[in-house]
């Protein structure tokens, strides 16, 4: 059994985070905040436009650690991939009706090992996956993403605070759970 409740544990990371703070930016911190809920949500096209929006922001910065940008490319690259399934109507248009992260680019596919955090991100992550659990590293990578931009938005930009936690913070608290007995079975 967990010896410590995952809300608690999660709190402990969020407080690590903040008192790291990668992010000063309250601008990129919005955006963060704004692609997370937007990809809670299902509005996909909302998180990637945002997500863009972020990477644009967090690359003027030569401070940023390279699992924050990893992070935002895994959200950024999942929503992508979702867009086409998206079942609310487009969250805004342009003058020719085309969504907000319509700009040519084509759709991520295939082997996505290049946005999966590396050995140096893992003072960033909440849990470490171990090893012989590779089947589940695409969803681990995505919800640790989620986790720990979480954490970066709520110190860059206390004023998203409350509605990621109405939006994400039960679900990453459930997700938490997960790979927490996933690592402690793996001892």
């Amino acid at each position: 059994m967990v010896a410590m409740k995952n809300a608690d544990y999660f709190s402990a990371y969020i407080l690590k985070i903040k008192t790291a703070c990668p992010l000063p930016d309250e601008m990129a911190g919005h955006a963060i905040a704004s692609m997370l809920i937007g990809h809670r949500m299902g509005l996909y096209d909302r998180a990637v436009a945002q997500g863009e929006k972020a990477l644009l922001l967090l690359k003027e910065e030569n401070t940023i650690p390279g699992a924050l940008l990893q992070a935002v490319t895994i959200i950024t690259s999942d929503a992508r991939e979702k867009m086409p399934d998206q079942v609310t109507i487009k969250s805004s248009f342009d003058w020719e009706g085309q969504g907000p992260s319509h700009n040519g680019t084509t759709v991520i596919s295939g082997d996505d090992t290049e946005y999966a955090f590396d050995t140096d991100s893992i003072q960033w992550l909440a849990v470490p996956l171990p090893e012989e659990k590779a089947d589940i590293r695409d969803a681990y990578m995505l919800d640790t993403a989620l986790m720990l931009l979480y954490g970066v938005a709520v110190c860059s930009s206390p004023m998203d605070e409350q509605a990621m936690e109405e939006h994400l913070y039960d679900y990453l608290i459930q997700r938490l759970g997960l790979y927490r007995e996933e690592a402690e079975e793996a001892l």
